[in-house]
């Protein structure tokens, strides 16, 4: 698969090393090629900090017909989950990536820990949990698109517990009963 990450900060650099180990095609993009690596890409991750996010999806350019992975999280008063998918419309936005710890990315356990998705194309959110299995984590359906409110939530309070409590970065793993 042909993957183009828009940031290539610690999130898009560690997922585009376990994507590349994988086997799939990864472009990261600097300023100056975000329109050339959305233009080649089937598959574009959205790593930016969210305030970027408006400017960053307008240099992409058309974009419709691809699918955009929303690894954002809104904790500086930048667009929501909700606002990132409208300014894309002709893509199939997912929310993934934005609940675990860079660094994981980049090392995964050993056993796969859980990572929550959502979003509302069916065949979209296929490709992302494979990207997910790909980078070594377990991918659980978290709903439609409007759930990434919810994911956003989640991601404030893993931060939290992580920094406010001082329990530093960890992975988490739901199972079933």
């Amino acid at each position: 698969m042909n993957i183009g990450i828009l940031g290539g900060g610690r999130v898009g650099g560690a997922l585009a090393q376990s994507w590349k180990n994988a086997g799939h095609d990864v472009t990261i993009s600097t300023r100056e090629t975000i329109l050339e690596t959305a233009a080649s890409a089937d598959v574009l991750l959205l790593a930016v900090p969210c305030t970027a996010a408006a400017e960053v999806i307008a240099a992409a350019g058309d974009i419709d017909g691809k699918v955009l992975i929303d690894a954002t999280n809104n904790l500086s008063g930048g667009p929501d989950g909700a606002e990132i998918a409208a300014m894309a419309p002709g893509a199939d936005t997912v929310k993934a990536f934005n609940t675990v710890f860079a660094q994981f990315f980049a090392h995964p356990p050993a056993t796969a820990p859980t990572l929550v998705f959502a979003g509302d194309d069916q065949a979209a959110k296929d490709t992302v949990a494979g990207l997910i299995r790909d980078a070594g984590f377990d991918p659980l359906d978290a709903g439609g698109h409007v759930e990434a409110t919810d994911l956003e939530a989640f991601a404030r309070l893993v931060i939290g517990i992580a920094y406010r409590q001082g329990k530093g970065p960890f992975v988490y793993r739901f199972e079933a009963s």
